[in-house]
Formats: structure tokens, sequence, C-alpha cells
């Protein structure tokens, strides 16, 4: 029987595993160095976001340190791929509602790329160009009717018809109406699902806020909403078994990635910075650090370092470690701790550069801060100094309103 000869998943499953034990040292050494390249990438592109590239080469001694940085950064990028995918899980769902004909899946992919397409164009021209002109509501609501107004319009078109009727009925009924509006819905869903991609190129771009910057951003946004359907659009449009569709899209996925890497400003810069976060590489509080001995005191700004001599005859500032690695160690004055991701790179010249090993970390002391008194006007100041008239008959024209507290003992309660 025909059916017979198409293998089955656990078959696949098995086959798949020989292979991988075959080819399994082949496939470890080139993780192994596709790993080393993803660390050194990424240490060589935070150090240079920081502007210090001559702590690179001393960083990349410690192989340890080296080793938990590549696992949280490769964490971090596939926290980030699967935020860029969201949109092409639910394209996924939206392929999947036609269940009845799979032979037909490659025909209802494409189809369903025109409304979606249609649909991220009206969310960037609303988020990047309109973003005050309309409430939050009355934007979903343009997006909502425009994503089903073009797949309204695909009815015109008798291909995309025959295949709503091979997956329901040729007649109007109940059921058919219940599958287009779950497939409106889902399209709907797809669509404001690009907020997230569109909210990590927001967060992670480091250039200038320019009329310039505004429309790459906005073109950039709605490429990368619409790309990130394409490994989708592969799983659904490849032939061969399961897997091998799976291996195509993932492939495809990371492909993706690695240009969205190269095109978007700044976001394996803001990777590499939340990495470093995250690790205590960097340090969001300041400390005193105490100095080694071939620093004196009158090397520092005392203003800007916050000087003072140690009863070691060492030199003692108050800091916060911008980067650590291994026994590299950068420490930056405190009043650089405000500063954005693209600002800091042109002060960190002024940051020191010395070794974990020969500095003494002190903990901070804790600030009291008084509450500032309220300000008063003068009408407040001149209706308080009548009240204090009218209650301490006795002061003087000449006196301030405080002085009632200098009365007689007498009158002291009263007057108070």
């Amino acid at each position: 029987m025909p059916g017979s000869l198409t293998p089955t998943l656990p078959d696949l499953l098995k086959k798949q595993i020989k292979r991988v034990l075959t080819y399994w040292t082949q496939m470890t050494v080139t993780l192994g160095f596709f790993g080393a390249g993803i660390g050194l990438t990424s240490l060589y592109v935070y150090t240079r976001a920081i502007g210090r590239l001559d702590l690179f080469m001393a960083a990349i001694d410690s192989k340890s340190a080296l080793a938990i940085w590549i696992l949280l950064v490769v964490l971090t990028m596939m926290a980030y791929i699967f935020i860029l995918t969201a949109t092409t899980w639910l394209y996924g769902v939206s392929v999947s509602q036609f269940d009845r004909y799979h032979r037909k899946h490659h025909k209802i992919a494409c189809w369903l790329l025109i409304p979606l397409m249609i649909g991220f164009g009206v969310f960037t021209l609303l988020g990047f160009f309109y973003p005050t002109q309309y409430r939050a509501s009355v934007s979903v609501s343009i997006i909502a009717l425009t994503t089903i107004g073009a797949l309204a319009a695909l009815f015109c078109f008798k291909p995309f018809r025959l295949l709503i009727c091979l997956n329901t009925s040729r007649t109007v009924d109940g059921k058919k109406i219940f599958f287009l509006i779950c497939l409106a819905g889902t399209l709907v869903f797809t669509v404001i699902a690009a907020v997230f991609s569109t909210s990590l190129i927001l967060n992670t771009y480091v250039g200038d806020d320019t009329a310039e910057a505004v429309k790459f951003v906005a073109l950039f946004s709605w490429a990368t909403s619409v790309l990130s359907l394409v490994p989708t659009l592969i799983f659904y449009t490849t032939k061969g078994d399961i897997i091998r569709r799976v291996a195509f899209g993932c492939t495809a996925a990371g492909f993706l990635f690695l240009v969205f890497l190269l095109f978007a400003r700044g976001t394996m810069t803001s990777i590499t910075y939340m990495a470093a976060g995250n690790l205590e590489i960097r340090q969001v509080t300041s400390a005193r650090f105490v100095l080694d001995d071939q620093l004196k005191l009158e090397d520092f700004d005392n203003l800007q370092w916050r000087t003072r001599l140690h009863k070691t005859n060492r030199v003692e500032i108050e800091a916060f470690q911008l980067f650590s690695f291994g026994d590299v160690l950068l420490l930056c004055p405190e009043g650089l701790l405000d500063r954005k991701l693209n600002a800091i790179i042109r002060y960190t010249k002024f940051c020191i550069a010395t070794r974990n090993s020969k500095v003494s970390r002190k903990p901070l002391r804790p600030k009291y801060y008084t509450r500032p008194m309220p300000k008063l006007t003068w009408q407040e100041h001149a209706d308080r100094w009548l009240e204090r008239r009218v209650d301490c008959p006795g002061t003087s024209m000449l006196m301030p309103p405080f002085s009632a507290k200098k009365l007689q003992p007498g009158n002291i309660r009263e007057c108070r």
C-alpha cells in the first residue's frame, strides 16, 4: 500500500539519531569552534562599545570566564530569536488551520503573506510617523480593519476561494463563518505581535534621533517583521519529511538572525551589554577601591574620583566597575553611571585600567540625606508672620516670626 511506504516519526527519529552518533566528533569540534567564535566576537564587540579595545587581548586569557560568557551570550541570543520569531509562530498557526488538505499548505502560506505584509505596513506607518495622532485603541482598530480588509480582498481571486471551500464547504454556513473569523483573528494577532520585534529594535538602537534615522528604523522594522515569516514559509514550501523541513526552517531563522545582527545598529552591542550586566562584569553601583602603590594621589582629580589617602599610604577612590574579566579591571568615575551606552564611549578614556589582584574593594558607606524644607512664597511668609502677631501680641513689628519662641516663659506655650 502507498501509505506503508511513508516513514513514521519514530523511524525518522531513529535515523537522525544514528546519523548524529556517526558524525558526533565532527559536530562537537564544529560547535566548539562556533562557540569560541561567538565568545571572542561578543567580547570584542563589548570592549569596542565601551571604547577600550586595549583590554580585549588581556581579557581573552581567562578561559573559564570566557566559557561562562559564551553560555550567557548564547542564551541572550536565543531570547532575542524567540522575540523576533513571535510573528512566525502565529503565521504557522494561521496556515495550520487549513487542516483538510496538507498538500495545499504551500499555496495557502503564499496567499496569507499578502494581508500580513499590508498589516505590517500599516503598523509601521502608525507607530513611527503617527505615534501621537491616535490613541492606542484607535490604532489597533485601524490595523485590525486593514488586515481583515486585505484578507477579504483575497476572495476576489478564484484560487483562494477554492482553497477556502476545500477546507470548509462551498456554501456559506456556520462552520465556514467560524473558520473565517478564527483565520482573521489569527492574522490580526500576527500583525500585532510585530510590536515585540519593533520594541526590540527601538531598545537596541544606539544612533542619533534624526528624521533620516526614523525612516531607516521604520523601514528596517517593517522588513524585519516580513522576513520573520520566512522560516514558516520555508517549512511549508519545502518538500520532504518533517525533520528535513524543520531543519531548513531553523537554518533560515539562524541565517536571518545573523543578517539582523549585521544591519541592526547596536543589537550585538546591547546583547553583550546585557550579558555583562547579568554576570556582574558591568556593575551599576559604585564602591570604594584601594589601588596599588604605583598610583599616587596627585594622579587623580579629587572632585571626579573623591580620593583620599588610605592608612596604608595607598590611594582610595570612589568608582564603579565597568569591565571585569579575569584579572582585568576597568574602574570609572561615579559620574558616568547615568551615561547611556552610546554616550559612555566618549568618557572611558578617563577610566583606570588595573588588575583585580592589585585592588582592594571596600563597601560603600551609606549616605544620609535631610529632607528639604518646603519653600514658601512671600505671601505665605507674610501670612504666617501675621498669624504669629495675632497669637503673640507681645512681639515687636521688627521681630521675625520665629522670635516668638524667645518670649517670656509664661507665654511660650500660647505662642507655639
